[in-house]
């Protein structure tokens, strides 16, 4: 995939508790709590052998906690129409126009405009690094992923950020995000999801 770009606010637990269904709390990450934004462009992915046409993905997240590990829970998962493919394994995918650039991820529709330059190499974080991912459609579900050696750089706004998804679920964003930039990255997905069984 290219173009990947991480744009994380800080936020309080109990917030990210709000969203979350049980079996799952709020974990932190390099020592916050954060919600992400997350966008990429999908280039040469596969299916069961078969190649994929590219297409552009925004998912909102937030960091959690299932049994002993730490895994990315997505609220919200959309894309560009060649991507939903995935809503055949379960995935609650929704259309929606999306510009992944180098330097600018665009959803009008949907009230995300968040414009960067890159600025160097990033610190060690655990951010981009989870392989556990978890989602809501007819009960929670999880499913792998395998990630490969990713470069991450520091980015920094070039103007004011418009994150509505996050204004919409009651995060504030007055303090600015931590972006994270990867110009490639490769992994694998685990299929199908699976239903995890309710604890107790």
């Amino acid at each position: 995939m290219r173009d990947l770009l991480l744009a994380s606010w800080e936020a309080e637990p109990d917030q990210v508790r709000a969203l979350l269904p049980p079996g799952l709390a709020p974990a932190p990450v390099d020592g916050r709590h954060l919600v992400t934004i997350a966008a990429l462009r999908w280039r040469r992915g596969r299916l069961a052998g078969l190649p994929l046409p590219p297409f552009s993905q925004l998912n909102v997240r937030a960091y959690v906690r299932h049994g002993e590990e730490t895994g990315v829970f997505f609220t919200a998962l959309r894309v560009t129409p060649p991507g939903l493919g995935g809503a055949l394994f379960g995935f609650p995918v929704r259309p929606a126009r999306l510009r992944v650039r180098p330097h600018l991820v665009e959803a009008p529709g949907i009230g995300v405009r968040i414009a960067f330059e890159r600025s160097g190499p990033a610190e060690p974080s655990d951010l981009g690094h989870h392989e556990l991912g978890l989602f809501e459609a007819a009960g929670t579900r999880a499913f792998r992923i395998r990630r490969g050696e990713v470069s991450w750089e520091r980015a920094e706004p070039t103007e004011p950020l418009r994150a509505d998804p996050l204004l919409a679920l009651g995060f504030g964003l007055e303090r600015p995000p931590t972006l994270l930039y990867a110009e490639g990255a490769t992994f694998e997905v685990e299929l199908p999801p699976r239903r995890l069984r309710p604890a107790g």
